[in-house]
Formats: structure tokens, sequence, C-alpha cells
């Protein structure tokens, strides 16, 4: 149940700009997107260990409906962004998905955006985090991104690119899909 846009629109703009993207589903099998898209994942989060992630540049989550369900309190998830954090390499969340930095613990004490629905800003307020109210929020010193929905999938893909440009990155993106 991955947001349709908020998958696809940075997908499509990383491959427009020559990087290779690998998609890393939660579970095996066909993904679903809220508005119908339907994706296979290339990879399997669950058999990936971290000398895997050590190729990719950037992490991207996708948001949507399914976020609360399948990457809130997702302990795996978050050690994978706490991973690619920990070795400055980017992460990059919209909508509800910006629950996985604020929950591994990257966000405490700074500022992101998360879709501003009461339980969004609670998470972020529990967790230290300033909420703040824009549609695309980067930390270039912590290559942390967060969007808060797909109305802001053009302006979050833009952020990933640039990051990814200022970086000098090797080509190569992994994003999760649920």
């Amino acid at each position: 149940q991955f947001q349709d846009l908020e998958f696809n629109v940075p997908y499509q703009a990383l491959l427009r700009k020559g990087f290779d993207v690998d998609v890393a589903g939660i579970k095996p099998g066909e993904a679903h997107g809220s508005l119908g898209m339907k994706f296979t994942p290339n990879k399997n989060l669950a058999s990936m260990r971290n000398g895997d992630f050590g190729v990719y540049d950037a992490l991207v989550i996708p948001g949507g409906p399914g976020s609360t369900r399948f990457l809130w309190k997702n302990k795996t998830v978050q050690h994978v962004a706490q991973f690619f954090n920990h070795n400055k390499k980017i992460v990059a969340t919209i909508c509800n998905a910006c629950a996985v930095p604020v929950e591994a613990e990257l966000l405490k004490n700074k500022q992101a955006t998360i879709y501003p629905s009461d339980e969004g800003k609670a998470l972020l307020a529990q967790h230290q985090v300033t909420f703040v109210d824009q549609g695309c929020v980067v930390l270039p010193d912590e290559k942390i991104i967060t969007a808060q929905s797909p109305e802001y999938a053009q302006d979050f893909a833009q952020a990933i690119i640039e990051l990814l440009e200022t970086k000098g990155s090797n080509q190569h993106v992994s994003q999760t899909s649920y």
C-alpha cells in the first residue's frame, strides 16, 4: 500500500538521471500501490545484510496508507536507515514513511516534516523532532530528506538528486517498497 506518486516520481527521476535503482520489498512478491500501481521489487529487504548496502548512496522510502502498518515501528527498516545515516549516505522519506528516521532516532532535536496528521505530528513530538509545516525539508549536513505528501513528490525527487550530485555518488540507489 505504497503511495504510487511517492514511489514512481523519484524512481523515474533517478532513472532519467542515469542512476541505478534497486527496489527492495519488505515482503517477497509484487508490491501494490494505493492507486493501483503494481511493481515487483528486484530485492528482498529481509535477505539483505549491512554489507549489501555498501554499494548504495541513498535509501528512498515512499509513504502511503500502508506506512503506519508496514513501516512504523519496523525495526528492520529503522536499522537500514541507521546504517545509511551512520555511513554518511542519504536517507530520504516522504509522507508517513518519515516515521522511519524519526523512530530510528536520526532526527532527535532536529527539524523534519511528515504527513501533517495529528498522529504524525505527535510521533515527531514524542521523539523530540520539531515539525516543520513545509513540503520538503532537507538537512544537507545529515543527508536526510523528509517530505509531506504526494503533492511534493517532484520536490522530493529533485532534493534527492541534488544531494546525490553534491555527494559525487557512485550512481546506486536503494528504494524500499511494501
